[in-house]
This record gives C-alpha cells, structure tokens and sequence, in this order.
C-alpha cells in the first residue's frame, strides 16, 4: 500500500498484536472521529525508508539544513558508490558548508555502524571534499542501544538520529444532499 505521496508505507508483523477480539469497539455516531495509532513501527526495507526520506525531503527535520549534494559531473548523493562501498546519502549543509554522510539503519543498528560511517567520512574527506570542507556524519536508524550511543560519542562530528513512523486516520463528512 503506498502513502498519496507514492511512497510505501511499512509494515511491521512482529508490531502486529490485532487480535480482532480484545476490544470493544464503540461504533456509536462520532465516535472515534479521528483516530490515530501511535505504536512503534519500523520500516521492513532500507529501501522503504529512502524512498519515504527522498519523497518528504523538505519536511524532514534534520536538526540542520541539508540538501542532498550533486558532484562536478551531476553526478548524485544519493546511493553514491565509491569503492569502500555505497553511500545511502551523501549531502551538503549550505550553513557550513560542510559534506554530510547520512548512514540508514532500518532498526536496531550496532556499534559497527559507526565504523561503517567512519569509513565513509574518511573516504568523502580524501576524495570529495574541499581542503578547508569539514565533513561529519549522521546515522539515522529506529532505535538506538547503548553500546551505539557511547560509540557515536566517541567521534566528534558524528550524530545519531531515531526516526518513528506514526499513522493517523481522520474521518471524512458525507457530501450534504440538497
């Protein structure tokens, strides 16, 4: 099923407690008009969520501008291959200047992503960026254990971000018949 915006939305089984009996449902006239279902939820694929980040760009709260970065050739920031292995996102924060790495996890990540993202960092920082360009990075996953965190800490210019998926349904009013 996909969103008005043609992007998929996820599903999560293990999510999925409905058992259709455990509850009594009030079907009385305007209740439950507007009903919204906030239980965490995770995308089943990277894919899903890339998809779903390049579909809403602009609204993406960031915690800084960031804008996905095109090279001399045209070439984009988005699923960069290099030979250290492919970038998810490879973007521009135009109130720095600074290259930005952005490493999706779907989940629950380990600290090894933090190696992955120093890797990338280390290889945009010799080959793409600008002597005087600083680059950093960002992991973006649903959640986050401890471990990954006292890693992320460790390396100054390297952030980390959890994301929810929430899903909302509003009811709609009958046309007025004249």
């Amino acid at each position: 099923m996909r969103q008005p915006d043609k992007t998929l939305i996820p599903y999560d089984p293990a999510a999925d407690t409905d058992t259709d009996d455990d509850e009594e449902i009030d079907e009385s006239p305007g209740a439950g008009a507007d009903v919204t279902f906030e239980q965490s939820a995770e995308f089943v694929l990277e894919t899903h969520l890339e998809e779903f980040l390049i579909g809403n760009w602009k609204s993406i709260r960031w915690g800084r501008p960031l804008e996905i970065w095109t090279g001399p050739d045209g070439q984009p920031g988005h699923q960069l291959a290099t030979p250290i292995g492919r970038l998810d996102f490879l973007c521009t924060d135009p109130s720095t200047g600074a290259l930005v790495v952005v490493e999706l996890k779907r989940g629950r990540p380990s600290d090894k992503v933090v190696g992955q993202a120093a890797r990338y960092i280390g290889y945009v920082r010799t080959h793409l960026a600008k002597p005087w360009q600083p680059v950093e990075g960002l992991i973006v996953a649903h959640d986050a254990e401890e471990a990954l965190r006292y890693a992320v800490a460790a390396f100054p210019g390297l952030q980390l971000m959890t994301y929810e998926v929430t899903f909302q349904l509003s009811a709609v009013d009958h046309p007025s018949v004249p």
